[in-house]
């Protein structure tokens, strides 16, 4: 799932003043994929994120066989639904983790929030249908009528578990495992491992990193949580630098296709030296 050019104008003059638009602007500037635009509703090709994963088994099955052939040339149904889960979750998690983290606010992510525009056998562009967004109520954006009010920080991470683990991935997980063949235990992985990316590439521009680390515990450490024992996370410092990394109990199978280079840098199949040294070469490289 990639963005296409045309993406890129989806937000109207309706929006210009929401808090939620003005914060993905300001993460976004991190990495692109830290803002989620809002959708077009002048455009042709959307389709909601209920219709994609809760409407048409055969429709779903296809996409995933699809994108798994054309993008890790792979027919295998575990790996092509790990490819596509993988590309599904970067333009979903990264949005969320950004705007936790950094604005203290949750996007709604639910299925019923998002839409994806389809061209062809693909899924060329994530949005959402609206741009509402939870606040805790002493918040600066706590009257703004786009938000749900929740009471403090606690209840704003309740309210992120809900709407992206519950209302979003909790079907998208299952919708892919009854569609398609997908691996649930590959999929949640992938899904924490997402999330921990983000995490990784918050924490050399954040002005307290101990809180984003504080952030990233709670989130893999929540024992009521599918994100629950399936990483760790530990920062590493070498040469006057220093990163926030993931060590995945899990694998993506990315080793099992045709674009593969080895295991990756954190795969449970990399022993710990050699993750190590992976990380280090990573700081080296400024990434």
């Amino acid at each position: 799932m990639t963005e296409t050019n045309a993406m890129s104008k989806m937000l109207t003059n309706d929006y210009a003043t929401n808090p939620l638009i003005d914060g993905m602007r300001r993460v976004g500037t991190i990495d692109r994929y830290f803002e989620l635009p809002i959708r077009d509703p002048q455009q042709d090709g959307w389709i909601s994120g209920e219709d994609l994963f809760l409407g048409n088994d055969q429709r779903l099955r296809h996409l995933v066989r699809t994108y798994g052939q054309a993008f890790w040339g792979t027919t295998n149904a575990h790996v092509a639904g790990s490819a596509f889960i993988i590309a599904y979750l970067t333009r979903l998690v990264w949005p969320v983790i950004g705007q936790w983290v950094r604005e203290q606010q949750v996007p709604d992510v639910t299925l019923g929030n998002i839409a994806f525009h389809q061209s062809g056998d693909r899924i060329d562009a994530t949005a959402m249908a609206r741009p509402t967004f939870a606040t805790v109520a002493d918040g600066p954006n706590a009257g703004h009528e786009d938000r749900t009010t929740v009471a403090d920080p606690e209840a704003l991470y309740s309210q992120l578990k809900q709407w992206l683990l519950v209302a979003n991935l909790n079907l998208v997980v299952e919708s892919l495992r009854r569609a398609a063949g997908a691996s649930v235990k590959i999929s949640w992985n992938a899904a924490a491992t997402a999330c921990a990316q983000a995490f990784h590439h918050l924490y050399p521009v954040s002005e307290t990193p101990e809180t984003l680390v504080t952030h990233a515990h709670k989130l893999f450490e929540d024992s009521s949580s599918p994100l629950h024992g399936q990483l760790t996370m530990e920062a590493v410092t070498h040469q006057g630098r220093s990163g926030l990394f993931a060590r995945r109990r899990g694998c993506c199978l990315a080793w099992r296709t045709e674009r593969a280079n080895g295991y990756c840098s954190n795969c449970i199949l990399t022993p710990r030296e050699k993750q190590d040294q992976q990380f280090q070469k990573m700081l080296e490289a400024g990434r």
